[in-house]
């Protein structure tokens, strides 16, 4: 049985009543006290300036792709986090990965994976030049576009 996940977020009915390390929290980018709102634990970010960086997706602390908070993956993958980098090439793809588990130029060099859907069926594939089978028919062909 797993115990209690604590918190990444400091309280602001829990702290900064007390004197000491605990009362003066407070956000390193615009200054307000975990009195005024949450503040994140391990960066010194309250609320608000999480939010805006989420909302901006600021390159040194949220990810180009998916924009989530991960400031160090960010860091270590060049803007991206680890779910929006190919575990096979390191290249970042956040459109493809999430579906086929792979960039889309390692899935085609693979020749497993259906390019729309990412369902696995190689012998499909091969047929299709790329596709499964309920995705070829329901590809769009040259004239009809």
């Amino acid at each position: 049985m797993a115990g209690k996940r604590k918190s990444p977020w400091l309280d602001p009915n829990k702290e900064g009543r007390a004197k000491g390390r605990r009362g003066k929290r407070y956000c390193a980018r615009c200054g307000n006290t975990v009195q005024q709102t949450r503040i994140l634990k391990a960066y010194n970010l309250c609320e608000f300036c999480v939010q805006e960086m989420i909302r901006k997706k600021e390159r040194n602390w949220v990810c180009l792709g998916c924009g989530r908070f991960a400031p160090t993956e960010v860091k270590a993958g060049m803007g991206y986090c680890r779910n929006c980098l190919c575990p096979a090439c390191g290249r970042p793809d956040p459109v493809a990965i999430p579906k086929l588990g792979l960039c889309r130029a390692c899935a085609e060099t693979a020749g497993v994976f259906c390019l729309r859907c990412g369902k696995e069926a190689p012998a499909q594939v091969r047929k299709n030049q790329g596709f499964c089978d309920l995705c070829a028919q329901r590809r769009p062909t040259p004239d009809k576009l």
